[in-house]
């Protein structure tokens, strides 16, 4: 495969309690993907994958549900008229 011009990405939003869990579980899938914290007090995190391991990604984030409740959302964040609709 021919090396990705950008990465691909995902929202998490959980419990902040749980982050330390969620990097233990996600480490656990081989490092499939990687996350940053972008708001500590909510536990917002960006999820980081290749874009050629998206369908994996979500494949591993579906099976972590299973065992730490958290929200999927898509990035970036609609803009305009949708989102306003979305709030």
């Amino acid at each position: 495969l021919a090396a990705p011009r950008h990465s691909g990405h995902l929202l998490v939003r959980l419990a902040p309690r749980n982050t330390a869990l969620f990097r233990f579980l996600l480490e656990a899938y081989d490092h499939t993907a990687y996350f940053t914290v972008i708001e500590p007090k909510t536990a917002l995190l960006k999820i980081i994958f290749s874009p050629h391991l998206e369908k994996e990604t979500r494949r591993v984030l579906a099976e972590m549900s299973g065992s730490l409740p958290f929200e999927l959302l898509e990035w970036p964040f609609p803009t305009g008229r949708r989102a306003a609709k979305m709030l």
